[in-house]
């Protein structure tokens, strides 16, 4: 008997298509086997652009912890967007998550925030050669 929430062969129609569009702009290294393109997430569920529903085994990263579009989440991140989505220097928030992880890590006397994995490179170098002279 065939799955009730899986409605068209994978990956349906829509997939391919931007599955394709998605091969000729990301790296050529990066493996195309998945057989979806998601379109959206609630809780343990996501759905793919077909409407196809599958459960999220791989924690889709960040809602990992509580599932995709938590309320309280939700809440939260509308809150934080009538301040402000994207800063470029500290704030308020900023501040109380770097002094809320320094408290939960009893070995870390600062926290840093980094855009990506080449400012912390880059930072860990810096670190390093001031260490060893």
């Amino acid at each position: 008997m065939p799955n009730p929430h899986i409605k068209t062969e994978l990956p349906g129609p829509k997939a391919q298509a931007l599955i394709a569009r998605d091969a000729a702009v990301v790296s050529p290294s990066y493996p195309r086997d998945y057989p979806f393109a998601i379109s959206h997430g609630r809780g343990t569920e996501v759905w793919d652009v077909d409407g196809n529903e599958f459960i999220d085994l791989m924690c889709s990263y960040g809602p990992i912890v509580l599932g995709h579009r938590h309320p309280a989440v939700e809440t939260a991140a509308l809150r934080q967007m009538a301040d402000g989505d994207c800063f470029n220097a500290p704030s308020r928030r900023w501040v109380e998550l770097a002094e809320r992880l320094v408290a939960l890590t009893p070995f870390a006397d600062w926290a840093a925030f980094a855009k990506d994995g080449s400012d912390v490179c880059t930072w860990a170098v810096a670190v390093a050669r001031e260490h060893t002279g």
